[in-house]
């Protein structure tokens, strides 16, 4: 009969854990970016989806109406997550140097 030796048990339990943390860290993790005075490069459409390109990066707007307003070659506070593998989306978006959000109003 084979004697079961420690390090197979050690050796397997870290594969297993290393395993674990790679599944949590590129489907479970969502990753968040913030950006200042960002210029939106580009917008375009495909399909059923809108998207937006800021500093190279292609971020999918899901709402056709905020899509729509947006303009090319001005700048904007971005906030866009994205998980795994899928595309970047985005979060909230702000005109840059827009202060109506902190204490303004009537």
């Amino acid at each position: 009969m084979l004697k079961e030796h420690p390090f197979n048990w050690i050796a397997s339990s870290i594969v297993i854990i290393a395993v674990c943390i790679w599944l949590y860290m590129n489907f479970g993790y969502i990753y968040e970016e913030h950006l200042t005075e960002a210029t939106l490069e580009d917008k375009s459409h495909h399909d059923e989806s809108y998207y937006v390109t800021i500093e190279g990066e292609e971020i999918v707007v899901e709402d056709e109406s905020l899509w729509l307003v947006l303009e090319e070659n001005e700048e904007y506070e971005v906030t866009y997550e994205w998980y795994g593998q899928k595309q970047p989306y985005i979060v909230d978006i702000n005109q840059a140097h827009d202060d109506d959000a902190v204490g303004g109003g009537h």
